[in-house]
């Protein structure tokens, strides 16, 4: 629904057991704080015009912070080794899988 290029490098969301419906929360990580915070200034408190999702996006700081400890911990769960749970990975301008970081 948003573009590629607003800084992000890590992008995971999160699927029920069966891959078929997301938990309704997103994980990413920005290359800098003033992504981030442009990143939230855009976003926080829309609604995405291709889902029918009640409620808009509330956008917050996650427990996890940094591209390493977020690939880390994917890396470390389950979910990170199922195909269609996979999470988006950038560097430098190129898409990787989670097994190439």
């Amino acid at each position: 629904e948003w573009p590629m290029d607003l800084g992000y490098d890590f992008f995971y969301l999160p699927r029920n057991n069966k891959g078929k419906a997301s938990l309704g929360y997103a994980f990413l990580n920005f290359a800098s704080e003033a992504q981030a915070e442009t990143f939230r200034a855009r976003f926080h408190k829309t609604r995405l015009t291709h889902f029918d999702a009640p409620k808009p996006l509330n956008i917050s700081l996650a427990e996890v912070q940094g591209f390493e400890a977020n690939v880390d911990g994917l890396k470390h769960k389950a979910a990170g080794r199922i195909k269609h749970c996979q999470p988006i990975i950038v560097k430098g301008g190129r898409r990787l899988s989670l097994d190439e970081v």
